[in-house]
């Protein structure tokens, strides 16, 4: 059973809650580093040098890099999931999808949305719109951790122009991933 566990900062109040009555070492790596192959490489090998010991998991998504595999091989596993949504929904993702061209984001996105697309990928607002335009709707996932606030749903709307959906969701396929992910 993994004790040691290497997230993306962008599942940070997900994963704190699912593991709060563990004793597990968790490092997170900075939500911004998603938008840099090279400086999420970086963050990786660095986290994963600075947790001792081999029982390791990593709650990153596979596809996050294009190298993922390689990053972490031999350090430990890998939660079995593409990306953070598909930790959240998993199966669902494909209902959603059907409905729409859709564009995702949870409690953790609008948190950091500023720090991943206007300072890391450097979008302006027209690079924003030629960017998010291709979708219908932006779906916040809400886990019901902590209260939606408006003005940051608005503010992010205001950047990208596509009407933004909430819908709630349980953390059910989450916790399930994760327990397979630390357990083995």
């Amino acid at each position: 059973m993994a004790k040691n566990l290497v997230c993306c900062g962008i599942l940070e109040q997900e994963i704190r809650h699912l593991l709060k009555d563990r004793q597990t070492n968790i490092k997170f790596i900075d939500p911004g580093q998603h938008v840099d192959l090279a400086s999420l490489a970086g963050a990786l090998a660095k986290t994963a040098g600075e947790i001792d010991g081999s029982d390791t998991a990593f709650v990153i998504g596979q596809h996050c890099h294009p190298d993922m595999a390689d990053l972490i091989s031999g350090k430990g596993n890998i939660v079995q999931a593409k990306n953070c949504i598909e930790m959240l929904i998993g199966d669902d993702l494909a209902k959603y999808d059907g409905e729409a061209r859709t564009f995702y984001i949870t409690a953790g996105w609008l948190e950091n949305w500023r720090k991943i697309f206007i300072d890391g990928l450097k979008w302006d607002a027209v690079d924003a719109r030629q960017n998010f335009g291709f979708y219908d709707r932006i779906l916040l996932l809400d886990t019901g951790l902590a209260p939606i606030d408006e003005e940051k749903v608005l503010e992010f709307f205001e950047y990208t122009e596509v009407p933004i959906e909430i819908v709630s969701i349980n953390l059910d396929h989450f916790r399930k991933i994760l327990e397979d992910t630390i357990g083995r």
